[in-house]
């Protein structure tokens, strides 16, 4: 199986200046399409009761709203992600 390899791209932007939604999108828009590029993963984050029923997570504004319980594909940085926070 060959490892499929993604590019990094690293984005310089200075905090103390205010981005327009237009510049937002299209970060958001870049992410996406390489986490879309990425290697996936099968995980399931289990399902609490008095718990939501969902987990929202969000990698520079590109957002994914993964079920609670359910077996999904997944990029390697949002499982990562997930990891971090302790749900898988």
């Amino acid at each position: 199986m060959s490892k499929q390899k993604t590019e990094t791209k690293t984005v310089h932007l200075n905090t103390t200046e205010s981005l327009t939604d237009q510049a937002i999108d299209a970060i958001a828009e870049r992410t996406g399409r390489t986490l879309n590029a990425e290697t996936k993963v099968q995980v399931m984050i289990p399902k609490i009761d008095g718990e939501p029923d969902a987990v929202e997570c969000c990698i520079n504004g590109y957002n994914y709203v993964i079920k609670k319980g359910m077996s999904v594909s997944l990029p390697k940085s949002v499982v990562s992600v997930l990891k971090n926070a302790g749900l898988v």
